[in-house]
């Protein structure tokens, strides 16, 4: 997979939207991508999102739990700085 520092992607209403790419990874022949816009919620904290990264050139919703619930580890694991290897124990 390329090296992604930012990307423009079509939000789900149809607007072009410049997001950064925090972090990459494969996961059972997926390849995950966890981007923000650094936009902020009610309580001010960074919205991040995540999707699969298809093709090289398009970043896809996930689209079932199992995905959703990798990521979110994943998320977990950025937000608390812990070793790789202990990211699927």
């Amino acid at each position: 997979m390329k090296k992604l520092k930012n990307d423009k992607l079509v939000n789900k209403d149809g607007k072009e939207k410049i997001y950064d790419i925090l972090s990459t990874f494969d996961y059972k022949n997926k390849k995950f991508v966890i981007y923000t816009d650094y936009s902020t919620d009610e309580t001010y904290n960074v919205k991040v999102f995540s999707g699969i990264y298809y093709n090289e050139e398009k970043i896809l919703p996930i689209t079932n739990s199992e995905d959703e619930i990798v990521a979110s580890k994943y998320i977990k694991f950025l937000e608390k700085g812990l070793k790789e290897e202990t990211l699927f124990a």
